[in-house]
């Protein structure tokens, strides 16, 4: 506990401060008095994704999915089904002869670059998105469910070609994450409905109606699941989320609802927050006032809709609602940020988001630390290193 703690907490507020270090030298002045913006490649902002690498590299169990990986690299064997440029990371490590600390590394280096470079051009965002990295568990999903983060992390990159209204780009990006990760494949179809940036949800009353919505559905869901579990096989088996061999029944998806709210109290602050978000939506659209923004608001309400209304930890039903998953964490960055600005700015108000903005930090640094407190000695929240385990005779685990 003591050494995820330290491993954790340096790792993070060392992120933090290059971060903030970054965001603060975003732009120089030229010598023609024109306003440049710094290249994204450099020290104060790779050196820390390079450490990020490192560190989870030599990270050992994240999860089942990651032993899995890890018995794929050591037994030779490739991970997933006609996804070539996975494929491509275990074929440099064999080829090179690579430790499959590096081979983890690379991948960890290639999901944080995409992530990060996806915001380069918001980069006072950086030390918010390394907050919620961490204090919001998307470490965890990087490190575990790794094809499909991989292709998140790509895909994200990939909106801005959204934005600018580049369909071939879009297009290209898409196939290489679909090449990473199969159910890539859906997202192209996000284009024509965001090109324009839109706004497809204005008033809060509706978004409120349709998140406490997300809710009925769910338990209406649970209820008649045992009535629809040929649908749901049906289901699966065109996505073909089955082809790892995952055995499948209703009581497993019910475990996965239960397991999917957690702990009572957390679970709560975080639909608190989210309504939070949504009753400030107007002003965070005025706030930051882009298409991209707009888009990126879709994503988030959209990861919150489907992530209430299906079971998180049952993969084969949530899988193409993953890639959602991650835009509270970007979605709370914005707002901490938006927080940050007025808490200052806005005299009249000032106070209250301040109150909100510090209350956030702790709590969410509260949560981080007590899970990993909480947690037992053998979950996967704890940081082991590499070195701390005996690998020989390892047998594997089915991944997704």
């Amino acid at each position: 506990m003591l050494q995820s703690i330290i491993v954790y907490s340096l790792l993070m507020f060392t992120m933090i401060l290059f971060a903030v270090y970054a965001s603060r030298r975003n732009g120089y002045i030229s010598s023609s008095g024109i306003l440049v913006k710094r290249s994204f490649w450099r020290f104060e902002v790779v050196f820390p994704l390079f450490l990020f690498a490192i560190i989870f590299g030599m990270r050992y169990d994240v999860g089942v999915d990651h032993l899995g990986y890890l018995h794929g690299y050591l037994q030779k064997i490739h991970v997933g089904k006609n996804e070539p440029l996975f494929f491509l990371f275990a074929e440099i490590g064999w080829k090179l002869n690579w430790h499959y600390v590096l081979y983890f590394g690379l991948i960890a280096f290639t999901e944080v670059l995409f992530f990060f470079y996806a915001f380069k051009n918001e980069r006072y965002l950086f030390p918010f998105l390394v907050f919620f990295l961490f204090t919001n568990g998307e470490w965890l999903n990087l490190m575990n469910v790794i094809r499909q983060a991989l292709a998140m992390c790509i895909w994200i990159f990939s909106l801005k070609y959204i934005e600018d209204k580049k369909l071939w780009r879009y297009l290209i990006w898409g196939v290489v994450a679909t090449l990473i990760h199969k159910s890539a494949i859906i997202l192209i179809v996000f284009y024509p409905i965001l090109r324009n940036g839109r706004d497809y949800f204005k008033s809060i009353p509706l978004q409120l109606i349709l998140l406490g919505s997300a809710f009925v559905l769910k338990s209406a869901f649970e209820v008649f699941l045992p009535n629809i579990e040929s649908l749901i096989n049906t289901y699966i088996n065109i996505l073909g989320a089955d082809m790892y061999g995952r055995s499948y029944n209703i009581e497993g998806l019910m475990n996965s609802y239960r397991e999917s709210e957690g702990t009572g109290l957390v679970y709560i602050f975080r639909i608190v927050l989210n309504v939070i978000v949504i009753l400030f939506s107007k002003k965070l659209k005025l706030f930051y006032n882009s298409k991209r923004f707009n888009i990126i608001y879709f994503f988030f309400f959209i990861g919150l809709l489907t992530m209430y209304v299906f079971p998180v930890g049952f993969i084969s039903i949530s899988r193409p609602f993953r890639y959602f998953y991650i835009f509270p964490s970007i979605m709370y960055a914005f707002f901490l940020y938006y927080l940050f600005k007025t808490k200052v700015r806005d005299t009249r108000r000032g106070s209250v988001h301040a109150i909100i903005y510090y209350g956030l930090i702790f709590i969410f640094l509260g949560v981080f630390y007590l899970s990993i407190i909480t947690s037992s000695e053998d979950a996967s929240f704890w940081y082991q290193f590499y070195f701390d385990q005996n690998l020989y005779g390892y047998p594997g685990r089915m991944i997704n």
